[in-house]
């Protein structure tokens, strides 16, 4: 009866637990009394034993290991994508990963970009899967292959809503990532006109004058539009070339990459699919000792 009990009181922390994990907690990693309000909240849940002396790791990392086991929100997805398909074959940052990427009319849930473009979009146990074909649909006119990334109840579901070109992924119950479904190519779809709105002027100039030459003078505002309609008018192929470089060179510089390569498991997608200035990965790195 006592374990139930536990049990119990542990759920109503899920949430509270999980949104630990959310972008906000590199932030509150430099704070003092947030750091408190993050030991509070953990020794508050019983998930942190009593009798233990405080670390700051050590309770990230048996949060995580509880919500792994008991509410998989899209952090642990992420998460194990991270560790599991990207670090585990590119410890050498020789691919880069992104996080909700602006793709057409949706948002990416992740991008792995090597020789290709691979989308990642995650449906844990907590979503609804009514928004899937729209995001589909968005992605197969940018990304080279997309995989749906999800819990094994889902896979029925999926296998009769998705063509067979999209590729199905499960994280079992031993938190293990296994592919049901391989993806196939949808090379032949990519479109420059959808495309050109997930590049940053400063990779659309970059490439204009890798490819071309330097651009024209002409007023600041006018750069983007000139830009814009060179790579809308280039042919697919030399557009998806362009598209996939652009989105590799997004990669973490060196001194980030150290935090990622360093840090726990746990933590590994904290750092991973956004810039983080220098400042902050030396003070992270120095100050907070995640990395024992």
């Amino acid at each position: 009866m006592q374990n139930i009990k536990n049990r119990q009181n542990k759920k109503a922390y899920n949430y509270a637990l999980a949104q630990l994990f959310s972008p906000s907690l590199l932030k509150k990693l430099q704070n003092f009394s947030d750091e408190k309000n993050i030991e509070f909240l953990i020794k508050d849940s019983g998930i942190y034993p009593n009798d233990d002396d405080w670390n700051l790791i050590k309770g990230l990392q048996l949060t995580y290991d509880y919500l792994k086991l008991n509410y998989r929100c899209e952090y642990i997805y992420m998460n194990e994508i991270a560790n599991q398909l990207l670090l585990k074959y590119h410890n050498d940052n020789s691919a880069t990963l992104l996080k909700e990427v602006s793709s057409n009319l949706s948002i990416a849930d992740i991008i792995i970009i090597n020789g290709s473009t691979v989308a990642y979009e995650i449906k844990t146990e907590l979503d609804s899967l009514d928004r899937l074909p729209s995001q589909i649909d968005s992605y197969k006119t940018i990304y080279d292959k997309i995989n749906i990334v999800t819990h094994q109840a889902a896979v029925k579901l999926l296998k009769k809503k998705l063509d067979n070109s999209i590729g199905i992924i499960v994280l079992d119950d031993n938190g293990t990532l296994i592919e049901i479904r391989k993806a196939v190519s949808n090379q032949e779809l990519f479109d420059p006109i959808k495309a050109v709105f997930t590049l940053r002027q400063s990779e659309l100039i970059k490439a204009y004058e890798k490819y071309v030459s330097k651009i024209p003078a002409m007023g600041t505002a006018l750069i983007y539009g000139f830009c814009h309609n060179w790579f809308i008018n280039l042919n697919p192929d030399d557009a998806r070339r362009v598209f996939t470089e652009a989105l590799k060179s997004r990669k973490p510089l060196p001194y980030q990459f150290e935090l990622i390569t360093e840090c726990h498991p746990a933590l590994k997608m904290l750092f991973l699919g956004r810039e983080i200035p220098k400042k902050t990965c030396t003070l992270l790195y120095d100050k907070i000792c995640i990395f024992d």
